[in-house]
């Protein structure tokens, strides 16, 4: 078996009233109104070669084997404000 790491870094310019807090559950999680947001691996697929494919999440089966392969996630979140 190959363990196989993926970093994701994403960064995204939010309005002021979106505001990091602290979950019950003891997450750090983006509030947006009364909604809380966490971020996860999403994987896609496609069965293109084309450049300009389409990928998705549309096969389910693929995308449980890939989730299921899973053995540890690590969500930072930090907000700034710009410079």
């Amino acid at each position: 078996m190959k363990v196989l790491s993926v970093n994701i870094r994403a960064e995204l310019e939010i309005p002021d009233d979106w505001e990091l807090v602290d979950h019950p559950s003891g997450m750090l999680v983006l509030k947006i109104g009364d909604q809380f947001v966490d971020f996860d691996i999403a994987p896609l697929a496609t069965r293109s070669e084309d450049p300009e494919a389409e990928w998705s999440d549309d096969d389910s089966v693929l995308m449980d084997q890939v989730l299921d392969a899973v053995v540890g996630i690590d969500v930072e979140l930090d907000c700034r404000a710009p410079h």
